[in-house]
């Protein structure tokens, strides 16, 4: 009999995070490294190995939801569909993670080489920025979760993705503080903007399928207003996530004052992947609701049954 699950839950959620979280720590590294900005080695050096956990961890927590570990093989067994894709991106950058981050490690041999180096990091930057893309898209194949659907959904993981990213980069370069102060100012006006266009790609996704996508999406959006999903939706995601570092931009901009900016703001990152995978509850397609009987209905047929034999028995016993 056939599981159907009526959500994705934490195990899914925790795998886009880390998997976005870590790539665009890494693109943001690899990106201000071949530009030749001063981001210090103290920074890049944590912040990219600090990416490469985060993507590693998110492999694992793949493989979990996966349930069953031999299928493992199995997602690469399909190079049309969007999961193999999405499995071989991430196969793709781990590897060229290690490589980047070996060079910024006294230990290696290699440590110091600038072209090799940035050579890999361009290369991982490419697959990186394909890592975040893919699950805007996996989703909106989804049949029956129409509010996965919207054009906008792209967009809109790739904001969050890189405003995780640079979050992640300026909070390690605020524990280490190592990195010229002037960088890391700009990178912290990058990271506003980010967050601005995160609130307007949110409302407009939110407005659009509210308006103008079928029911069942409206229904998806009504859960994150009001409904079942609204306390993470108002206080993870908008309060946590985007007011709260929104009005740390006036508390200045020390150590400090960074960090927490950046812990909240990936908070709200991680709610918001909980929350959009969560509303997009399967909608039953034609027919499919009688085509496997629930747990319940089994269960009462089995005392009708149980009945009926019991009443036969009576009767050829003759009472």
């Amino acid at each position: 009999m056939e599981d159907k699950q009526a959500i994705w839950g934490g195990l899914a959620a925790g795998y886009f995070f880390c998997a976005a979280f870590g790539a665009m720590v890494f693109a943001v590294i690899a990106f201000l490294d071949i530009i030749t900005s001063p981001l210090a080695g103290e920074v890049s050096g944590p912040g990219s190995f600090l990416g490469l956990v985060a993507a590693g961890l998110g492999g694992l927590l793949l493989l979990a939801e996966l349930g069953n570990k031999k299928r493992f093989l199995l997602v690469f067994s399909r190079m049309q569909s969007i999961m193999t894709k999405g499995a071989l991106f991430l196969s793709c950058f781990i590897v060229l993670a290690a490589i980047y981050t070996s060079f910024w490690f006294d230990i290696f041999p290699w440590a110091g080489e600038n072209v090799g180096r940035r050579i890999i990091g361009f290369l991982g930057i490419i697959f990186a920025v394909a890592l975040v893309i893919y699950p805007g898209l996996e989703l909106g194949e989804a049949r029956g979760r129409s509010f996965w659907n919207g054009s906008a959904l792209v967009p809109l993981w790739l904001a969050a993705a890189l405003t995780s990213g640079l979050a992640g980069v300026i909070l390690v370069a605020a524990v280490t503080g190592a990195s010229p102060a002037l960088t890391i100012a700009i990178l912290d006006k990058v990271l506003l903007a980010l967050i601005i266009t995160q609130i307007i790609l949110i409302a407009t996704y939110i407005v659009g399928m509210r308006q103008s996508a079928p029911e069942e999406a409206r229904r998806s959006t009504a859960m994150l207003l009001t409904g079942k999903l609204k306390n993470i939706f108002w206080w993870g995601i908008v309060i946590c996530g985007h007011l709260i570092p929104c009005l740390l931009y006036f508390g200045g901009s020390g150590a400090g004052i960074l960090a927490v900016k950046s812990l909240f703001v990936l908070a709200g990152e991680v709610c918001l992947r909980v929350t959009f995978l969560q509303a997009g509850v399967r909608v039953s397609l034609l027919g499919e609701d009688n085509e496997w009987y629930q747990e319940e209905e089994i269960a009462v047929l089995a005392a009708r049954l149980e009945q009926t034999w019991q009443e036969r028995a009576a009767w050829l016993n003759g009472k």
